[in-house]
């Protein structure tokens, strides 16, 4: 079978967040494999070139919508007008990113267009589309809706309400992407692919779980083993939004002191899209057990993994958290909420909450602070699950399965 030649667009750089970090990981594997790849998109935007440029099969076409941008950038802060302006600076810059790959696509013909960290926007005749997306869509905006009155709390009438209609925008047909342009639809986790089928009516046979790859040469356990005893030290890391659930970590933690439990927290992450989260830390009961880091940098990630015994993340409708993926490669044993698709790569001193009441999640943390765990077990699963290599031969198969002529 001829190598692959790709059409690839999304969100990929190796100095920004997980998932486009493990897209350049997953752009460079594909390379090594043999398919050539023409990647478009807004240089200002997304320029995978600082990753992957040198590669001699890699070539870069600059896609650009210059009006929509800077209309898009003059009104971000209005309400509704923004979303609106956004709405079309996105659908503009769909339809340039179209045209630019049809007008290579007749020069010289792809086997598939693949969309990394997005639904696709349209087809591209006589070649598979394929997106590789970071979840089902609307799982904030649901967060919105369902936290509504712990959104008033925090953030005030006027902003809740705000946030309200437009998360009620964004799971209207305005607001959410096309997902019928997509052949096969890949995600992270089978919780994903349950709502997919289940919330969108995506037939099963279109669908595929495929976890992000970490790169475990940086993500690895450390050289010096903690001392056990003392406190147990739980990390909290993401972004501080709704759906993450900062709520149910701090008030499943405030019960377990106080039932007695030795704990020293860290919270790693800034305030999301929502201001005002940010009172719920100032509120703890016990601040001399918290401490807040806004950010870190990614770099000091596994260093960060090295100084803790646990991360939980109790997030509502994730699809698959890097962060937890990489603890678990650093060793670290892990918490995940109910509905977290991480629960499909646990390890047996791993745990998936069976609901989100915060004393289920104390009584978890009491039960690790008397046992702890880790390790060994923990980096085994990140090496089956997570190596870059078996995720991109499991993509380059689910590619090759739905290649076009070409």
């Amino acid at each position: 079978m001829s190598p692959l030649r790709l059409a690839v667009t999304g969100y990929v750089s190796e100095e920004a967040g997980s998932v486009a970090s493990a897209n350049a990981l997953l752009l460079r594997a594909l390379l090594e494999r043999g398919c050539e790849v023409v990647f478009f998109s807004k240089a200002s935007f997304v320029d995978p070139r600082p990753a992957v440029g040198a590669h001699p099969a890699f070539r870069f076409v600059n896609v650009e919508n210059r009006a929509a941008d800077r209309l898009r950038a003059r009104v971000a802060k209005v309400p509704f007008l923004g979303f609106l302006a956004a709405r079309w600076d996105s659908a503009s810059y769909h339809r340039a990113l179209l045209a630019g790959m049809r007008r290579e696509h007749g020069a010289s013909p792809f086997h598939a267009a693949l969309w990394l960290g997005e639904y696709a926007r349209g087809p591209l005749p006589g070649a598979a589309v394929i997106s590789y997306a970071q979840g089902p869509p609307g799982t904030d905006a649901r967060s919105i809706l369902h936290r509504f009155g712990e959104i008033c709390a925090l953030a005030g009438l006027a902003t809740a309400w705000k946030w309200r209609l437009l998360a009620a925008l964004r799971l209207s047909r305005l607001g959410l992407p096309p997902l019928h342009w997509s052949e096969r639809i890949i995600v992270g986790s089978r919780q994903s692919c349950q709502t997919l089928e289940q919330r969108y009516g995506i037939a099963p046979q279109r669908l595929a779980a495929l976890p992000y790859p970490i790169d475990l040469a940086h993500f690895r356990p450390a050289a010096d083993a903690r001392a056990p005893g003392g406190p147990l030290r739980v990390l909290w890391l993401g972004r501080i939004i709704p759906r993450k659930r900062l709520d149910l970590f701090l008030d499943a933690a405030a019960l377990a002191l106080r039932q007695g439990v030795d704990l020293r927290l860290t919270v790693v992450g800034g305030v999301g899209f929502i201001p005002g989260y940010e009172r719920l830390l100032r509120a703890f009961p016990e601040p001399a057990r918290l401490e807040w880091l806004p950010h870190l940098p990614r770099e000091e990630v596994p260093a960060l993994f090295a100084r803790h015994d646990l991360l939980v993340q109790p997030s509502e409708e994730e699809n698959f958290g890097s962060s937890v993926a990489e603890a678990q490669a650093c060793g670290l044993p892990v918490i995940v909420g109910a509905t977290n698709g991480n629960a499909d790569y646990l390890c047996e001193h791993d745990l998936r909450l069976a609901d989100d009441a915060p004393q289920t999640l104390a009584t978890a943390l009491a039960a690790f602070a008397t046992k702890r765990a880790g390790g060994t077990a923990s980096r085994q699963l990140a090496e089956r699950c997570f190596a870059l290599d078996a995720v991109a031969d499991r993509l380059l198969a689910l590619l090759q399965e739905r290649r076009g002529g070409g």
